[in-house]
């Protein structure tokens, strides 16, 4: 084989490589959110952004298999989402019926931010580096990827008929 040959053949590798991966990245089934916990970090609504401590324990996850869970501090919620051109939609979204009668701003505030997501709720997603933005009815909800992407196996997460 001639030098040239092997040059063009390499370079086409790298090419079809470079392709396959793009391809990856801006596929509508994988969006750069699905696949991580993120956590919570600030709420905005009504002109005025929360800080949300880490005790609070309020964070989003996305399985690639479709299932989405969120905490908040007073109940868990979970469902299923689709991806969307600009985010997801959830649906089929269950919770936790723990009742709060407290009057914390920061869990009374996380509380409605998340109950925003368990309405078959439309929201925007957008991911720059560690960071996701959801904005959905009015919050604006700002997280930090926590940790490594997570191993979510499909047949436990998946509902059984």
């Amino acid at each position: 084989m001639t030098r040239r040959f092997r040059s063009v053949t390499l370079a086409a590798a790298g090419m079809c490589l470079l392709l396959a991966a793009l391809a990856a990245c801006s596929s509508p089934q994988s969006p750069p959110f699905v696949g991580y916990k993120w956590t919570v970090v600030a709420i905005a609504h009504d002109g005025e952004t929360t800080a949300i401590p880490a005790r609070y324990s309020v964070f989003l996850i996305f399985t690639p298999g479709g299932q989405f869970i969120a905490n908040e501090p007073v109940n868990t919620h979970g469902g299923t989402y689709r991806v969307t051109a600009g985010g997801f939609v959830t649906s089929n979204v269950g919770t936790t019926l723990v009742l709060y009668v407290g009057h914390d701003p920061v869990t009374l505030l996380a509380e409605s931010a998340i109950d925003s997501l368990s309405m078959s709720a439309d929201a925007t997603a957008s991911v720059a580096g560690n960071r996701l933005t959801v904005e959905v009815r009015g919050y604006t909800l700002t997280c930090q990827r926590d940790g490594a992407q997570g191993n979510f196996p499909q047949a436990s997460l998946s509902s059984s008929g």
